[in-house]
């Protein structure tokens, strides 16, 4: 089993959740009482949702390389973020580094693929959501269909959500009616991408009549596949 590095802290609740699903992959392989080869550099959310609102995208980007650099130091065989939203830095990671990044939007857009998904409603924080944002160009540049976002005046409501809720750990049924209430208004999307890692904390397949394409799931058993040189 190759070693994985994991950059977490973005936020602290999206991390709990890598862990978990690495570890419930390596047993299932493995059995017994195995677990999962993984370190993590563990980014201060504090800091880092401080870099994000300022927009300052270099200081963010170098954060994300100071910890890949970390984990490259200690031995790890590819580099994941734990965070739709850091992805941002992903590219200068792997260019900084010389290591292999598994990236979220490869093992998103593969499983859309799989499934013949074409019109899929894409929810995240306002970076991912945004028109034109770094994320939109690159699922585009690896998925044939169309990835819908809502409004703006959506867009701000799941923003919310995410950033003043889920990423501190709160969990309120009010706020999962409302997100269930945004993807009922977009009755033309053939599935919900959940673009932010802690979505899935909120959100689940059978929770809406299109299909879930949970990134944080989709993005540990990617990372899970490198390690155990399975083809993805």
């Amino acid at each position: 089993m190759k070693r994985i590095g994991l950059i977490g802290g973005i936020s602290p609740e999206s991390t709990e959740i890598y862990a978990r699903l690495f570890n419930k992959s390596a047993r299932a392989r493995l059995g017994g009482e195995h677990s999962a080869n993984f370190i993590v550099w563990h980014c201060d959310y504090g800091r880092m949702i401080a870099i994000y609102h300022a927009r300052d995208w270099a200081h963010y980007e170098a954060e994300i390389i100071e910890a890949g650099e970390g984990l490259k130091r200690a031995g790890a065989a590819a580099l994941m973020i734990g965070s739709n939203t850091s992805h941002i830095a992903a590219e200068g990671l792997a260019r900084a580094t010389g290591v292999p990044v598994i990236h979220v939007v490869d093992a998103l857009a593969g499983a859309m693929r799989s499934a013949g998904v074409e019109r899929p409603l894409l929810l995240g924080t306002p970076v991912v959501m945004a028109e034109g944002s770094y994320y939109r160009r690159t699922l585009a540049a690896k998925f044939s269909g169309v990835a819908m976002a809502p409004d703006a005046d959506e867009q701000r409501e799941v923003g919310r959500i995410i950033l003043n809720e889920l990423c501190l750990g709160v969990v309120a049924e009010a706020s999962r009616a409302r997100l269930l209430d945004i993807i009922a208004a977009h009755r033309d999307a053939d599935a919900v991408i959940l673009g932010c890692t802690e979505l899935s904390m909120i959100l689940k397949e059978g929770d809406c009549a299109p299909s879930v394409f949970d990134t944080t799931a989709l993005h540990a058993e990617a990372g899970m596949r490198f390690a155990f040189d399975e083809e993805p």
